[in-house]
């Protein structure tokens, strides 16, 4: 495994995915309970148990599974389509990273609290702060990365709109009745610059005839 071939943007994002893995198997809830006789009774959970859920695991698994698959230069496979050139990589990187963040937020600000009369504390550990941070340095680099490769958004929103309106017309050409030109469409163009060939006459009528030139007056 060569990780030279790598780019810093895919060996961060690489190196965040491995780390997400590790620590969802470490504390990401902790509730402590204070008892009646003195002490504390305490319990954990990962991202992968109640009352953690899906909300938890699957952005973790995301990015993990995208980690592989930008790891696979490194052992001399070549990334092909979408993932050919390294701005779309790092693209890709953000928009993952921020929708990491996004569930996590609401998972931190969700995760229940201790019955009213109970003293104690709930709430996130310290793996959930941890793969916080994480995210955010992926998403960073990823941004960084994104522009230092000469993405812009203005670009990516360029070629979202560009995409739609080829769907568009695709569906429209997919809905046009049988033997009518679709909406949008022109008609073909001539070639060589032709004139188009006049219409035929109805059924059982001559097409007119040119006028014919009068004849030269005889024994001159």
């Amino acid at each position: 495994m060569d990780l030279t071939k790598l780019g810093r943007t895919e060996q961060v994002l690489s190196g965040a995915g491995l780390l997400l893995f590790i620590f969802s198997f470490f504390p990401w809830f902790s509730a402590s309970v204070d008892l009646e006789f003195g002490g504390s009774a305490s319990g954990h959970a990962n991202a992968w148990s109640d009352p953690s859920g899906f909300i938890d695991w699957f952005p973790v698994l995301l990015l993990l599974v995208y980690a592989v698959v930008l790891a696979l230069p490194a052992i001399g496979v070549v990334l092909n389509g979408v993932l050919a050139r390294p701005a779309d990589r790092a693209f890709i990187g953000l928009v993952l990273c921020a929708f990491a963040v996004l569930l996590f937020a609401i998972q931190g600000l969700t995760y229940p609290s201790l019955p009213a009369g109970i003293e104690g504390s709930a709430g996130p550990s310290w793996a959930y702060f941890v793969c916080l941070v994480i995210v955010l340095a992926a998403g960073a680099q990823s941004y960084l990365g994104f522009i230092r490769q000469g993405g812009s958004f203005t670009q990516v929103g360029t070629a979202i709109q560009a995409r739609t309106r080829a769907m568009q017309q695709q569906q429209n050409q997919q809905q046009a009745p049988y033997g009518q030109p679709p909406q949008g469409s022109y008609p073909p163009p001539t070639f060589g610059g032709q004139a188009p060939q006049d219409p035929q006459p109805p059924f059982g009528q001559q097409p007119p005839q040119p006028p014919q030139p009068p004849y030269p007056p005889s024994g001159s």
